[in-house]
């Protein structure tokens, strides 16, 4: 982006310069400016994004040297001074895990609270990095199980980011998730006004962060990280599918949290047409914008002004202190006995006291066996804690195997739109369905019959709608069991879709996601449709029936 002058007044803020670099799934985003005190100011900003020229090569051990060596340079030609550094990681590089851990003494949470998230994870202890920060705790001193979030990084992608750094001579301060980033820039944007404050301070907020390559869903709840999700890049390049993933993630987190009261999305004031203006109309709750870099000593172009929110966030989360820090992650603290001269003098006078040593072993028995009990007490809750969700369990593939005994009609014809072959040269005159019934061994050869009726405009054009409907099978998952066409002779009453077929099929279940089907539909040529006769009653019409309307002759279309 190069120097770039001032576009408005700031205050001062004195303080250490720091580069906040955000590595994007595209490229690398990077801030600079002071932070100090209470506040923090970007003055310069940084965009290495594939463009007008080349992008970074995706990091890696390998790439890491280079990129960082290359970005040094790139900084210094922009005017950018160095200092330490802080770097978000995207969503999809880290393990998030919710633990529950007994009140313990604050020197030994960090201990606990690895070894509990260590049992989710199956990774390596020795292969990832692990920090973690408190949730709300409830009354600890009434026995009440303490929360926390704890947050998972590959060594080997950490090492990467290291690399990178140093390679480039400057010094490493922070590594954080770029949600825990979003959050602090979210937090002090409502703090100064640069947001549209939420109803009350305990209230949930959604923010949004979208790039060509992904994106992440994240709540926020004074100001902590309760829930964070990553939008896959195929959601994003369409804007329904975009709704239906955030409508998803808000009913997750309203079925086991507080409601989400707004959506913000960082971009552009002026940014006509942005996601905040596409979302708000599909969402069950507000959506509002706002400026990641509003106050930026810079003028940065109003497309890229969205893509900053990490690295803006790296500077806001700095000030208030970042949650997560796998530079610096918790660790136990060994504490400093002050009984330690008393313990040297009575292990002296054990030597001479027989007694006495006899009874110090006692006492330390004594303790290891209540030490003991709590654990076994322990195992016995977890025990009871998974009897009691079995039935649950049992519940649900009782219904998921249900569901599974039948079709969805909706999407199949669905799907049987796009398979008719293109040009008009087969018309579907009705479909009937019929649920196919378990036998009396529990077995059921397929969930539907499926039979469609049809006019061709030549013989071949209903083996063309066969062979559509065969191609959807793989080698895994067969959708279509023995399709057969059956010729059923000429209809008299037109003269084009005159070649008559009926087609039947056998088909199997497949869930909704298995539906991946998005027919597009050509308007209909102009002219008059020609005249057809009224078709003939079906006296035992089946399960499902839909047939094609005939249009009056004299209609045309506009």
């Amino acid at each position: 982006m190069g120097e770039l002058k001032p576009q408005r007044t700031q205050s001062k803020v004195r303080g250490t310069k720091y580069l906040a670099i955000d590595i994007d799934p595209e490229g690398l985003l990077v801030v600079s400016g002071p932070v100090g005190g209470d506040a923090a100011r970007v003055e310069h900003a940084h965009a290495w994004l594939p463009g007008e020229e080349y992008g970074p090569p995706v990091l890696s051990a390998a790439s890491a040297k280079k990129i960082g060596e290359e970005l040094r340079d790139r900084l210094k030609a922009a005017g950018i001074p160095p200092g330490p550094v802080l770097v978000s990681i995207g969503r999809d590089k880290v393990i998030l895990k919710d633990v529950k851990y007994p009140a313990v003494d604050p020197d030994d949470e960090p201990a606990l609270v690895r070894f509990q998230a260590m049992k989710e994870i199956a990774e390596n202890p020795d292969e990832v990095v692990l920090d973690y920060t408190p949730l709300s705790n409830g009354d600890a001193e009434g026995g009440a199980d303490r929360r926390a979030t704890a947050v998972v990084v590959k060594r080997d992608y950490y090492n990467a980011v290291q690399s990178m750094v140093t390679a480039a001579g400057w010094k490493l301060a922070a590594v954080t998730p770029r949600p825990f980033a979003v959050a602090a820039g979210l937090a002090e944007a409502l703090a100064t006004g640069k947001a549209p404050a939420l109803g009350s301070s305990g209230d949930a907020a959604a923010v949004v962060t979208l790039s060509p390559l992904g994106g992440e869903f994240t709540v926020v709840r004074h100001g902590i990280v309760t829930f964070t999700r990553a939008i896959p890049a195929p959601v994003i390049a369409n804007e329904t599918l975009l709704l239906g993933e955030i409508r998803r993630n808000l009913t997750t987190y309203d079925g086991q949290n507080r409601t989400v009261k707004a959506v913000y999305v960082p971009e552009a004031e002026d940014m006509l047409g942005g996601w905040s203006t596409k979302l708000q109309h599909g969402l069950p709750v507000p959506v509002y914008a706002y400026d990641p870099v509003a106050t930026a000593a810079e003028p940065i172009p109003s497309k890229l002004r969205s893509r900053f929110a990490g690295a803006v966030g790296l500077l806001a989360g700095r000030v208030a202190g970042l949650p997560i820090n796998f530079t610096s992650p918790r660790q136990p603290k060994v504490k400093s006995d002050p009984r330690k001269p008393l313990f040297i003098a009575t292990a002296i006078a054990a030597l001479v006291l027989i007694v006495g040593g006899g009874l110090t072993g006692y006492l330390m028995l004594s303790a290891a066996d209540d030490r003991l009990q709590q654990k076994q007490q322990d195992k016995a809750d977890l025990e009871k804690l998974l009897a009691d969700a079995d039935p649950d369990g049992k519940r649900i593939a009782a219904a998921e195997q249900w569901e599974a005994r039948g079709v969805n009609y909706l999407d199949q014809m669905f799907d049987f739109s796009e398979q008719v072959p293109p040009g008009d040269t087969v018309r579907v005159s009705k479909i009937t369905g019929s649920a196919i019934r378990v036998d009396k061994a529990g077995k059921q050869n397929g969930q539907a019959h499926i039979v469609l009726s049809v006019g061709a405009k030549n013989v071949t054009a209903a083996a063309d709608l066969v062979t559509a409907i065969d191609r959807d099978n793989t080698k895994d998952r067969k959708y279509y069991v023995g399709t057969t066409k059956t010729v059923g002779g000429i209809d008299t009453h037109t003269n084009t879709h005159n070649q008559l077929a009926t087609i039947e099929t056998v088909v199997n279940h497949r869930s909704p996601g298995e539906y991946t089907r998005f027919p597009t539909f050509s308007a209909p040529r102009r002219g008059v449709i020609p005249p057809v006769a009224p078709p003939t009653p079906d006296p035992a019409p089946m399960a499902t029936d839909m047939t094609e309307k005939k249009p009056d002759p004299m209609e045309e279309f506009p």
